[in-house]
């Protein structure tokens, strides 16, 4: 007897359907009519002197029956919480900047300093012109330009002259900057000035800003604020050494989402393995699920994240959008197109293939019901924000970075968008595959051009001066934008948390919520109804192919080769299969056909 088609993807984190108890019986008919009519497949008659195995023929039936039920589900997607008269925070909960007890660099030292720079050259040689003097709130940049004939890799070469002529701890040489056809000296001040998260958004660069998810980074050099656009990124990855500003630089673009956000519009979904950075947010009611911290739950988190992001294709596809602000955007008056039950080229010809098939077709190829889908009035933005990324590539690296790898192929037009920070930037951790997908990078102080290279594919992040000093590379240019981050205290955060979790408590997606709950409660082998349904897989895979393999299980359940093991060794301890051979299968040791569902 062969098992129905696969039904449409579902839902992972679901609970498998209940399933009826049904008696032994030679007929394979369920009490209730499945999704999908049996009389395209009849199972042939057993021969009259075969005794009929009534547990084979159940078990046949409680697995036709289950994808049955299964198919039946709706797709639904998450729903916002909707808080009346919502209030955003204020500025007035964030501090004002401080009161500078003493001046910065005056216009005489800043003109001295140039001074000193022309002179140093001259020593060896090189004549240069004075350019610009650009003053920020860290560092000042002096522009030179060289005469005709001057290499600058002979300005580069004499960095620490430089250094040691105006006594300052590091100096960075841009030959040329970016976009002009001069020298930039960057010297840091002597006195060094912090950029004010309330500063940024009480700024006309924060308050006219036209961008979708607006976030504010900081000020660069010239003194100007940087309000980045998410939507457009569509993703960014943070990477720093331990006190460079990484963790505060996730704060402030928490804060700045929270002041132009309410729970309906975006909504969190926090990772946290060093447990204590993420945790004042947790009575937000932006958040889809509480902080998540154990390592262990996080592929729980990322894979609802995936299949929450196919629901919401499959409500493109059926609307007729193709991006989040399309369709909330839509006349909500207007009904959805409807779904087309049987695609023209399915219909099956007496005598003559199928147009456009060299063979005729024997199934009809079906799209989803028109009741399969629900349609919500408004989709929200959601925000994925990963804090430690190094941890979670110690606990199951192919299954974390093939997470991360959809999300960020894929999820920017459903209004998905991932924030990745780590403080190891070695290529173990920001892999290729990573780093290819995340265009948008910010790179706080490290220990070495290795990887400032592993983060920005360029030099210079071993230069910068620490706590918020940072390069921004923007998506889709090779320009680094040197700036100095907000800062935001604990005390901040904890009074805009507070004043935003008074107007309403959070509201957790109840699927992806009860599946985390359900793993604390685990037994302490840590077998999950996920790794159950995922073994009932692995025994269809093996009882069609007639093998079993862990590359089997790799390409035909599309996991990692670390899960793929897993599953083999249970099936192993469970004497479904024997031990490894080397190269060739393992053994099956029973009847498959015969084999029970594991959700009895």
């Amino acid at each position: 007897v062969k098992d129905d088609p696969a039904p449409a993807r579902e839902n992972p984190f679901a609970a498998p359907a209940d399933e009826p108890a049904v008696a032994p019986s030679t007929a394979a008919e369920p009490a209730e009519p499945p999704a999908e009519p049996l009389a395209e497949k009849p199972a042939s008659p057993p021969p009259a002197d075969e005794e009929v195995d009534p547990a084979k023929v159940a078990a046949q039936v409680r697995r036709r029956e289950a994808k049955a039920g299964r198919a039946k589900e709706p797709v639904r997607v998450a729903t916002p919480p909707v808080i009346g008269d919502y209030k955003l925070p204020h500025v007035r909960l964030l501090s004002r900047p401080e009161v500078r007890v003493r001046q910065t660099e005056s216009k005489e030292e800043l003109l001295r300093n140039a001074h000193i720079i022309r002179q140093t050259l001259a020593q060896f040689g090189i004549e240069v012109a004075q350019g610009d003097i650009t003053k920020g709130p860290v560092i000042t940049r002096y522009e030179l330009h060289p005469a005709p004939g001057v290499k600058l890799e002979k300005i580069v070469s004499l960095t620490n002259n430089i250094a040691a002529a105006l006594r300052a701890e590091r100096i960075h040489v841009l030959a040329p900057v970016p976009g002009k056809s001069s020298v930039g000296i960057e010297v840091p001040n002597a006195v060094k000035s912090k950029v004010i998260l309330r500063e940024l958004l009480e700024s006309d660069a924060w308050i006219k800003s036209r961008a979708k998810i607006p976030l504010a980074l900081g000020k660069n050099v010239d003194g100007q604020p940087i309000v980045a656009d998410l939507a457009d990124m569509p993703h960014l990855l943070i990477a720093g050494a331990t006190g460079s500003g990484k963790s505060v630089c996730i704060n402030s673009i928490v804060a700045s989402l929270l002041y132009r956000f309410s729970p309906e519009d975006l909504r969190f979904v926090m990772i946290d393995p060093k447990v204590v950075e993420l945790q004042q947010y947790n009575a937000l009611p932006h958040l889809v699920v509480p902080v998540v911290t154990d390592p262990k739950k996080v592929i729980l988190a990322l894979r609802w994240v995936v299949n929450e992001m196919e629901k919401r294709y499959q409500i493109f596809a059926k609307v007729g959008v193709r991006n989040i602000h399309a369709f909330n955007k839509r006349p909500k008056t207007e009904p959805p197109k409807p779904a087309q039950p049987e695609l023209p080229l399915s219909q099956h010809r007496d005598g003559e293939p199928a147009e456009g098939f060299a063979v005729e077709l024997d199934e009809a190829i079906t799209v989803p019901r028109e009741e399969d889908i629900v349609i919500p009035d408004k989709l929200s933005y959601i925000v994925v924000i990963i804090d430690e990324l190094a941890d979670l590539m110690l606990v199951a690296p192919a299954d974390v970075e093939m997470a991360i790898a959809r999300i960020t192929q894929m999820a920017r037009a459903a209004g998905i968008h991932c924030i990745v920070a780590t403080q190891r930037p070695s290529v173990d951790v920001i892999t290729g595959v990573i780093k290819a997908n995340i265009p948008a990078r910010i790179a706080f102080q490290v220990a070495s051009k290795v990887d400032s290279r592993t983060i920005l594919d360029a030099m210079g992040a071993e230069k910068l001066l620490g706590k918020g000093d940072m390069l921004f590379l923007p998506p889709g240019s090779a320009k680094l934008i040197r700036a100095q981050g907000a800062f935001v205290t604990d005390e901040e955060i904890e009074r805009l948390v507070q004043f935003i979790a008074q107007q309403g408590r959070p509201s957790y997606e109840m699927e992806i919520h009860q599946q985390l709950s359900k793993a604390e409660v685990e037994l302490p082998d840590e077998r999950s109804s996920e790794d159950e349904e995922l073994l009932e897989k692995c025994i269809e895979v093996i009882r069609s192919e007639q093998k079993a393999s862990v590359s089997l299980l790799q390409r035909r359940l599309r996991i990692g080769y670390t899960r793929a093991a897993r599953l083999m060794d249970e099936l192993e301890a469970r004497g479904i299969v024997g031990p490894s051979k080397g190269a060739e299968p393992r053994d099956i040791l029973i009847d498959l056909d015969a084999v029970p569902d594991q959700s009895e």
